[in-house]
């Protein structure tokens, strides 16, 4: 063999070889936090997460059905493995925390929250806390557009309850100021949704441990100030505004690998959720879907939300 050739295979050789011993083991793999247990719950979401959050009214009875006999456990009591829990929320506002656990040793927690009670004829705050005012007629007469009537008060000790293994609650909040605790709504499906979607952006080879919640709920006040329509679905915790943020920078990675920050940063995101949506298996999670580019106050980004329908705007508007 000449020197030229040996010396190709050689660099071929070799250089894998020192990536493998200098390069880190990949301890930091993304854990989607699934769990065997799968539970449903209102209005036919089911889950299968370590961790996630279910909102009550004071004095609703939820009931959750499991694909197998649990042992749920709640404040130092348990109850025999059963597959149907029927939990009716105290009629106090707060956390309860549930721990299911099946015959085999796979568990799963539940955050169940209790929430405020809110007359939107008692005025437009909740306890100090500004909201506006909500549309009076739903929009096209569809139910989760109605306006809400109980609100989870995130108080400084909840701002990082995980409620779900890679979001917390404090991510959602809007950006209005308050004086005391703020308040919101937030969608147990648009909570799911976004678990699937950051299980698929890791798949994609986008390594992140959570979205970037530009914007979360917005009261309708904050809402209407920033120029938004009046049903918009983050009036009712349905809606998420995300980017991927790896590095911490406060901006959109570079997700399409050509060494800047652009609108196709955005597009490649919402290519993704473009593809999961024609699948059956997210079909539950139908909803709207748009990109957005940078401004002076911000980088790209994607919307998403739950509403039930198809809808879509920014890239595929033309």
């Amino acid at each position: 063999m000449s020197p030229i050739p040996r010396l190709i295979a050689l660099c071929a050789f070799l250089i894998p070889t020192a990536l493998m011993l200098t390069s880190p083991a990949r301890a930091d793999a993304f854990d989607p936090g699934r769990t065997p247990i799968s539970l449903s719950i209102r209005d036919g979401l089911s889950v299968d997460l370590e961790v996630f959050t279910i909102f009550a009214e004071p004095g609703e009875t939820v009931a959750i059905r499991a694909d197998r006999p649990l042992v749920w456990r709640t404040g130092g009591a348990s109850r025999p493995a059963s597959r149907t829990l029927d939990w009716t929320a105290p009629e106090t506002p707060g956390l309860t925390v549930v721990d299911l656990i099946d015959g085999a040793g796979a568990a799963m927690r539940l955050n169940l929250i209790v929430m405020h009670a809110h007359d939107p004829d008692s005025g437009d705050a909740i306890n100090g806390y500004r909201l506006g005012r909500y549309p009076s007629e739903p929009y096209r007469g569809r139910e989760n557009y109605l306006p809400p009537r109980h609100f989870a008060e995130v108080s400084e000790d909840l701002r990082n309850l995980q409620i779900s293994p890679h979001f917390t609650l404090g991510q959602f909040l809007c950006k209005q100021p308050a004086d005391g605790a703020p308040y919101l709504v937030l969608s147990e499906r648009l909570l799911a949704k976004l678990e699937v979607l950051l299980e698929a952006a890791n798949d994609r080879g986008w390594r992140a441990d959570t979205f970037t919640v530009m914007s979360g709920y917005r009261t309708p006040a904050y809402n209407a100030a920033i120029g938004n329509g009046r049903y918009s679905r983050h009036i009712y915790g349905g809606a998420a505004d995300i980017y991927i943020d790896a590095d911490g920078d406060g901006i959109m990675d570079d997700l399409d690998g050509d060494g800047q920050v652009t609108p196709a940063d955005a597009a490649a995101l919402y290519e993704l959720v473009e593809e999961l949506s024609d699948t059956p298996n997210f079909a539950p999670y139908l909803g709207g879907l748009g990109d957005y580019g940078s401004t002076s106050a911000h980088g790209p980004f994607v919307h998403v939300d739950e509403r039930g329908w198809r809808a879509r705007w920014g890239r595929s508007a033309g």
